[in-house]
């Protein structure tokens, strides 16, 4: 596939603002950080070659959705009991700072799952065990997978003129 720059959208949000996202949620409430990170992914959706992490509440907006949209979307499901057992003795998680950080979590994965389910391609991680390189390997075959059954229009077309006899330049 070649090589892909990275970004990650809370990072980019932490080094613009000098704030952890617990700082601004604190600070500022979950309506300005989404808007901010809507502004960040203004700045970054149209670069190519790269690929873009976000946080899973980027898809509250429409219109974020709609950017990302401009790529292909990776959807890395993960169920609720297994996102807390990873993240359950961390503070850095501000919406899930509360009595029931689990019950949370499947709110959250209800009230996003239908956009997260229109994504391209979904990543299932069922297993506790499962370590990031696994889930990074899984990305990166699904994403061959979905791209050589998605090809690009002009690939279509040069195969078509190429059936036909004509020359492809």
């Amino acid at each position: 596939m070649g090589s892909y720059n990275f970004l990650d959208t809370d990072t980019i949000i932490e080094s613009v603002t000098n704030a952890t996202i617990t700082e601004i949620f604190a600070q500022e409430g979950e309506d300005t950080f989404r808007d901010i990170e809507s502004q960040v992914l203004d700045s970054v959706h149209a670069h190519v070659r790269c690929v873009v992490s976000t946080g899973g509440g980027i898809v509250k907006k429409l219109s974020n959705w709609a950017k990302l949209q401009s790529g292909v979307v990776i959807w890395i499901d993960v169920p609720p009991s297994v996102i807390y057992n990873r993240i359950k003795d961390k503070d850095d998680r501000p919406l899930l700072q509360n009595d029931n950080p689990l019950e949370t979590l499947e709110k959250l994965l209800e009230e996003r799952k239908p956009r997260y389910s229109q994504a391209d391609v979904r990543i299932e991680v069922n297993d506790e065990s499962m370590s990031i390189e696994d889930v990074a390997s899984k990305v990166v075959q699904d994403l061959h997978n979905f791209i050589d059954e998605n090809p690009p229009a002009w690939k279509i077309a040069k195969a078509k003129a190429q059936a036909e006899g004509l020359d492809w330049v």
